[in-house]
């Protein structure tokens, strides 16, 4: 009887897994703001605050959260008749936002951490452009860019900024199309002609064009990873295709994303992993674990004319915001908890598939887990609760074959037991782990 219950218990946790596996991260409902225009824009410092600007011309508005989009508070606008085109937010105090919509002498404005009154520390020339993006390092904070009709770079948390010439006139005005890593290496998606980006490796002195074989004529999402070697870029009428570099930019492929998404398309990697997500303007957003190989849909609450997101990784928790043209405002529900520490090959090619019992077991909050894999392949490894709904996607990549180990930081989950399930290849099998806090 005990060896029944033995081989029973996962066979019927496999049962339910697979009828649970449609569930996915999800998005819900975080509050609303007024008047947020028809082009606003979101910044997060961590799951609790973040800060929006949009509004309209002679009407412009600016709104802040510091307890997780229960309340929004609107922020003074310092004056400013103008909308408000990007938003960088520094912390609960302080934040940099941009004029757009304008031809001429915009301006970049920085809010003093006193919260006392807005600051300008940039303005554009005649005929330069408004402002309609602001990106700054996560890995370090004083180095950030914003674009108008040429980018200006800060290494003093935007105190002070310096003009990189683009070299290119009138085309670079795709709101939140900037790429920036640091100081280095940035570009932008160009709003007409062809599908193409421009980009700098070395500080705007030197510039280059990459077409990115796609359909449509506006470039509306661009990003790459830290490694700056992969890179993804999408205009607003090339779904379900994006365009993806694995060699700095020099060469682009397609990848196909799904259905589903469509419209404007903004793209935002998650600094630090292989995570990154896209959003259309009809209200889709997918992520993809994987450098942007495959994509799954996240539920958005039923929100639509979602116009920005952004990201960022505290505590290795992913936190996430996201603003539609009517006011709604959605945050990640289950953010993805996991973070990959050294993974890698031990030497020895094993000869069968594996999943490992991870250790320590009981744990809090942090567990080592380890899967062997005889030749290359791609691995899936989910967590679940006791029901068999499926709580989260920990690992979806492909790896080389060998024995493999990472570390699964379960911080904001609740006490209890779980199963994690690895397929890999043609192999499935299913561990218990128990987190105690």
């Amino acid at each position: 009887m005990k060896t029944f219950f033995r081989n029973i218990i996962p066979l019927l946790m496999l049962i339910m897994i697979s009828i649970n596996s449609a569930n996915a991260q999800q998005w819900i409902l975080a509050g609303t703001v007024p008047v947020p225009g028809q082009t606003p824009s979101i910044s997060v410092v961590d799951a609790n605050i973040a800060w929006i600007a949009g509004g309209s011309s002679n009407a412009p508005a600016i709104y802040r959260t510091s307890d997780g989009g229960v309340t929004w508070s609107q922020i003074t606008t310092n004056g400013t008749l103008n909308e408000l085109f990007c938003i960088w937010a520094i912390s609960a105090t302080s934040a940099i936002v941009g004029e757009g919509a304008i031809n001429s002498y915009a301006k970049l404005y920085k809010f003093a951490s006193d919260g006392s009154k807005w600051n300008v520390v940039l303005q554009t020339g005649q005929n330069d452009g408004g402002f309609n993006n602001i990106i700054f390092s996560r890995s370090n904070p004083l180095i950030g860019g914003t674009l108008a009709d040429e980018i200006y770079v800060t290494t003093n948390g935007g105190n002070n900024w310096t003009m990189k010439s683009t070299g290119v006139v009138g085309v670079s005005s795709a709101q939140n199309s900037l790429m920036f890593i640091d100081q280095n290496f940035f570009g932008f998606g160009l709003k007409n002609g062809a599908p193409r980006v421009r980009m700098s490796p070395d500080g705007g002195v030197t510039w280059s064009t990459k077409n990115l074989n796609l359909t449509g004529n506006y470039t509306s999402g661009f990003t790459f990873k830290n490694d700056k070697m992969i890179g993804l870029s999408s205009t607003s009428s090339s779904m379900p295709y994006i365009a993806r570099t694995t060699d700095g930019g020099t060469t682009w492929n397609t990848v196909n994303i799904g259905t589903g998404l469509t419209g404007t398309t903004t793209i935002k990697w998650v600094p630090g992993t292989s995570v990154v997500y896209i959003l259309g303007s009809n209200g889709s957003i997918k992520r993809s674990v994987n450098d942007g190989l495959t994509w799954v849909s996240l539920p958005t609450a039923g929100i639509t004319g979602l116009n920005h997101f952004d990201f960022n990784k505290v505590n290795n928790v992913i936190c996430g915001y996201a603003v539609s043209t009517n006011g709604s405002v959605i945050k990640l529900q289950d953010s993805i908890l996991y973070y990959l520490t050294g993974v890698g090959n031990s030497g020895e090619v094993p000869t069968r598939y594996k999943l490992h019992q991870n250790y320590p077991n009981p744990f809090n909050p942090s567990t080592t887990i380890k899967f062997s894999v005889p030749e290359k392949s791609n691995v899936m490894i989910n967590l679940y609760d006791l029901t068999g709904r499926k709580v989260m996607e920990i690992i979806n990549k492909e790896f080389t074959a060998g024995n493999h180990e990472f570390q699964f930081n379960a911080g904001s989950l609740s006490s209890g037991s779980y199963f994690y399930r690895i397929n890999a290849g043609s192999f499935t099998d299913v561990k218990q782990m128990v987190l105690i806090k």
